[in-house]
């Protein structure tokens, strides 16, 4: 077992964060918990899910309200005719400026580390979230700040099914979660973030508790 037990989980309130959330306390880790709230319409949402995930897991929930990193950059890129590349800078901002505004929060709080639930799904879809990168960005905070602070993203190497069988053993109630990109009340049932969610259930075959708008 790590000999870091201090742990400052990145909580988005979605499946794989609350997996990792579990995972870790239940690993030995004593954790809190980060939340960024860019101020979107299903940030209300999202938020209510992580509050209450932090209540059932009995920690501390931290929330930070902050703009969306890749909002100052999608204008800069849309100012230099930049349309093309801008998937790929909106999540460079978004990882990176996520990971050194917790990693600045772990220093001053002394955790010994920030921990992410970024799974196999998400580097298939974005490659260069891969260990490599992480350990990037740890070195860098490491150098930036004087002090090792660890990047932990123990489901790198499993895909979102495998990610929630673990959540299935631990009793998680992933009907308190929120995975939906849209501005609705509902889960919509039909952005590639709702499709994923339904294809994980089928994988693992548990019963979905999550109400959409759409079932098709």
């Amino acid at each position: 077992m790590s000999i870091h037990k201090k742990c400052l989980v990145l909580l988005s309130g979605g499946l794989d964060s609350t997996t990792l959330a579990y995972w870790l306390k239940k690993q030995g880790y004593v954790i809190e918990a980060l939340y960024f709230d860019y101020g979107q319409g299903q940030m209300n949402i999202e938020r209510g899910c992580a509050i209450a995930i932090a209540k059932q897991l009995d920690i501390s929930l931290h929330i930070v309200e902050t703009p969306r990193p890749s909002d100052s950059l999608r204008n800069l890129t849309s100012s230099q005719g930049l349309h093309s590349s801008m998937d790929d800078v909106k999540l460079f901002g978004d990882v990176v400026g996520m990971c050194i505004m917790a990693a600045t929060f772990a220093f001053v709080y002394r955790f010994d580390s920030i921990a992410l639930g970024v799974d196999a799904d998400n580097v298939r879809a974005h490659p260069t979230l891969n260990n490599i990168f992480f350990r990037s960005i740890e070195k860098l905070v490491s150098l930036w700040i004087g002090n090792k602070i660890r990047v932990l993203t123990p489901f790198l190497e499993k895909d979102k099914s495998s990610v929630m069988r673990i959540g299935a053993r631990l009793g998680i109630p992933y009907g308190d979660t929120w995975s939906c990109g849209a501005n609705i009340e509902k889960h919509c049932g039909k952005c590639v973030e709702c499709l994923a969610r339904k294809e994980a259930f089928k994988q693992i075959q548990l019963p979905d508790p999550t109400e959409y708008e759409c079932y098709g």
